[in-house]
């Protein structure tokens, strides 16, 4: 008595064929530094610290120019006003705002300075 396969597509089957690496394979172990080292996490909160004080400081800059629109805009009275037979906008605008700027720009520079030698401090 012979068995038929129940199956019409396992006569067509391929046998299974073991695959594995062979004997003296090897994998290579990284000789480099581990990725999440002190350092990388030390330089990520540094590139953190110094793009939230950029931030502050583009917020703070554009603040100021809104308000001073703002005020502009909604008090008619000042574009009346002159000095020197300069109009007061112009020389809020002209002679007002970039000190303040350079003065944002000042802080901005002691502070990243403040960063950076903060990390050198602990990277040592």
């Amino acid at each position: 008595m012979s068995r038929q396969p129940t199956d019409p597509f396992a006569i067509q089957r391929p046998r299974r064929v073991r695959v594995q690496a062979p004997d003296d394979a090897t994998f290579p172990i990284p000789s480099g530094s581990p990725e999440h080292s002190a350092d990388a996490f030390y330089v990520r909160q540094l590139i953190r610290s110094q793009l939230r004080l950029a931030v502050s400081v583009a917020s703070g800059i554009i603040v100021l120019l809104v308000g001073i629109t703002v005020l502009l805009s909604f008090w008619p009275a000042i574009t009346e006003m002159a000095l020197f037979s300069i109009p007061l906008p112009w020389w809020i605008l002209g002679v007002g705002v970039y000190p303040l700027i350079i003065m944002a720009g000042v802080l901005y520079n002691l502070s990243a300075v403040r960063n950076e030698r903060r990390y050198r401090s602990i990277a040592r």
